[in-house]
């Protein structure tokens, strides 16, 4: 009995740690500072284009959430490629100009909120 008690906990134990590291290095940040709120979530390795203005790579299985007030970007790794969605517009994989922009506003408010463009923090 007690073999299949120590049977069941290590299986436990493994499945765990292959969950924990199937869904990567989670990160949360938050900010609200006059009348602004700021919210940065990514999982897995983000790596951003050398001019700080884009996306270069997600890990597979990552992504990044970003929220400034009332607008939203999600991008995400998809079998090698990044997909986008702004403001639950539909997931694409080029954006238009307004995007772009959008884009690399949100790109350049991760660095300064300490997502280091090559991936790290």
């Amino acid at each position: 009995m007690k073999k299949i008690h120590y049977l069941i906990a290590m299986a436990g134990i493994i499945l765990l740690a292959t969950a924990c590291r199937f869904g990567g290095r989670h990160t949360t940040i938050i900010e609200n500072a006059n009348g602004n709120t700021v919210k940065i979530e990514y999982r897995g390795q983000i790596y951003f284009t050398e001019d700080g203005t884009g996306i270069k790579f997600i890990t597979p299985h990552g992504s990044v959430k970003y929220s400034h007030n009332d607008d939203d970007l999600v991008a995400e790794n998809d079998n090698g490629r990044i997909i986008y969605e702004i403001n639950g517009g539909g997931k694409q994989t080029q954006l238009d100009e307004g995007g772009k922009a959008f884009l690399a506003s949100a790109v350049r408010e991760m660095i300064k909120r300490g997502h280091n463009a090559d991936g790290g923090r």
